[in-house]
């Protein structure tokens, strides 16, 4: 049976090959200073997005386009992955990727919870490696939030079989989506963290930090945005899940403090230093989408040091799938700027090249 060691070098030579691909910095800028969608997808005709990029002119034009040409590669990208590490990485490959058909699946939630149909909310619906743009669109047509979690369920039950469990309670509690939501989390992040933590390879322990880290951003957010209107310290910090790198007593003084900025100095001397005073300037401006990019940088930036130190690892594989995923989130949204004449500051601010 191959080893991972003997089957490293292999992995690794065609993903070097994949991320000398990626858009350079400069590349971005020149997109973004475009500022014109039928420009941006000449320049993407001219790209490792060609083909998909022709493809999607056939069914659409403009931004759609764009949003499903980098959609479907994206998707292209990360099945190249999985069949490229088929063998002794294949367990942790498909764990770590599930995550992006998690993020999918709490799209199409949101869809339906606020009632948009598909073509209303494309530009949330972001396709895994599993549920695919095709996929998504399928599920998307549903008509009740019901009939959405049986055909999921159905779909993949190791990822979506919580939501079985809380569909009652989503309806109970007036049509509280965290509910859905706290199911796929529990059932992904923190299984799967359990789940790795008997395994001591360094492949498993790169996969296994890269998922508490996630669930940090997950309570983070949720410290930020549930702070007004849920009861108290101690019914916000039982919501938070648990097996993140911040611990438990720390979680509940954040959970404490008399406000959200007071919540974030507690990570002061945590390795969430620097990301905390990004933090501040989000929540005085309410904005809490920046965070999540800014938190993408943080794991790009972590896994870019991992594959630096161990050179044959797994990390090499995470690395690139980040920065894979954040180049296409770059292109969706310099698309949607120059679409929406966003100014090109806001533009260059919503971008992140890590």
């Amino acid at each position: 049976m191959e080893t991972a060691e003997v089957f490293a070098p292999y992995l690794n030579a065609r993903i070097g090959g994949m991320r000398s691909k990626l858009f350079t910095k400069q590349h971005m800028e020149d997109l973004i200073n475009l500022y014109d969608v039928e420009k941006i997808g000449d320049d993407l005709l001219e790209s490792p997005y060609q083909q998909e990029m022709a493809e999607a002119l056939t069914r659409a034009k403009g931004v759609d386009a764009i949003e499903e040409a980098v959609s479907r590669n994206l998707v292209n990208a990360q099945q190249a992955l999985s069949r490229m590490a088929a063998g002794p990485l294949q367990d942790l490959t498909d764990r770590f990727l599930m995550r992006w058909d998690l993020a999918a699946v709490k799209a199409l939630l949101r869809l339906r919870h606020h009632g948009l149909d598909a073509q209303t909310g494309l530009a949330i619906l972001s396709p895994g490696p599993n549920l695919t743009v095709t996929l998504m669109k399928s599920f998307a047509e549903r008509s009740s939030m019901e009939e959405l979690v049986s055909a999921l369920v159905a779909w993949k039950p190791d990822l979506c079989g919580p939501l079985a469990a809380s569909i009652g309670d989503y309806r109970q509690q007036q049509n509280d989506l965290s509910i859905l939501e706290d199911a796929l989390d529990r059932g992904y992040f923190v299984r799967n963290v359990g789940t790795l933590r008997s395994r001591e390879d360094d492949d498993s322990r790169v996969l296994r930090k890269v998922l508490r880290m996630e669930i940090d951003r997950i309570n983070l957010r949720m410290l930020l945005q549930l702070r007004d209107g849920h009861g108290g310290a101690d019914q916000l910090a039982a919501r938070l899940l648990p097996s993140g790198w911040l611990n438990e007593k720390l979680l509940k003084e954040m959970a404490g403090a008399r406000d959200a900025i007071h919540a974030m100095e507690f990570l002061a001397p945590t390795p969430y230093k620097e990301l905390a005073e990004d933090l501040i300037a989000f929540v005085q401006a309410a904005r809490f989408s920046p965070m999540d990019r800014h938190f993408d940088k943080l794991i790009i930036k972590h896994l870019r040091h991992e594959m630096h130190v161990h050179t044959m690892s797994f990390a090499v594989v995470m690395h690139f799938a980040w920065a894979k995923y954040n180049e296409v989130v770059n292109l969706r949204l310099i698309a949607r700027g120059a679409a929406a004449k966003l100014p090109l500051g806001k533009v260059r601010e919503e971008t992140m090249h890590a």
